[in-house]
């Protein structure tokens, strides 16, 4: 493949993953079609069946761009602090102005794979929350080896509630129909909660 056909090719994914998402945020996951994305990037179905044939192979897409985005927001947002705590309040900072950003467009790919009943999409998404988990388990245990936190915290269970915090207020966010500021919602009160179950 020559490096103007792969650029080309990369740069057509790049817009299939921005229709995708303009769909989901403005008629919902139900809209998602090959046809609708065709319609929306003024294509015909024939050409876009091109690159892809199914909803399932547009959901894998959608799946990649979470990982490669999501866990590089949250790679940055842990470089700029030195102290463990800090680093795991500006990674859920951070996630929760990435969902901001995006309408929670991460959860609901989440609740589709699961309706989907398909295997495949389910251990590609599942290995994506891997990754998230043990990266806020690595900041855990930094917290434990600096003493900011209990010897005996459990950071399996740690950092799976710590996702749950995220999944929940976004949740509620999106229930309510988007009204308010996502990172500004009792932020810091809901993080001071967390941390003090398990600070040492």
């Amino acid at each position: 493949m020559s490096i103007r056909i792969a650029k080309n090719h990369l740069l057509r994914k790049n817009e299939i993953v921005e229709s995708a998402r303009r769909i989901i945020s403005n008629h919902g996951i139900e809209r998602l079609t090959i046809r609708e994305i065709a319609k929306d990037l003024k294509l015909t179905d024939g050409a876009l069946y091109r690159h892809f044939k199914s909803k399932k192979e547009i959901m894998e897409l959608l799946i990649e761009d979470i990982e490669n985005t999501l866990l590089g927001t949250i790679e940055s947002a842990a470089k700029i602090a030195d102290c463990p705590l800090e680093k795991l309040e500006n990674i859920l900072l951070s996630h929760l102005s990435y969902s901001e950003q995006r309408k929670g467009i991460t959860y609901i790919v989440i609740v589709e794979t699961l309706n989907l009943h398909d295997k495949t999409l389910q251990a590609k998404m599942y290995k994506v929350i891997e990754k998230y988990l043990r990266k806020i388990e690595e900041m855990l245990v930094e917290g434990v080896k600096s003493g900011k936190l209990k010897k005996d915290t459990n950071k399996t269970l740690s950092s799976i509630a710590f996702f749950g915090i995220v999944q929940s207020l976004v949740t509620i966010w999106a229930l309510s129909g988007y009204k308010y500021s996502l990172e500004k919602n009792h932020i810091k009160e809901i993080f001071n909660i967390y941390i003090d179950g398990i600070r040492s």
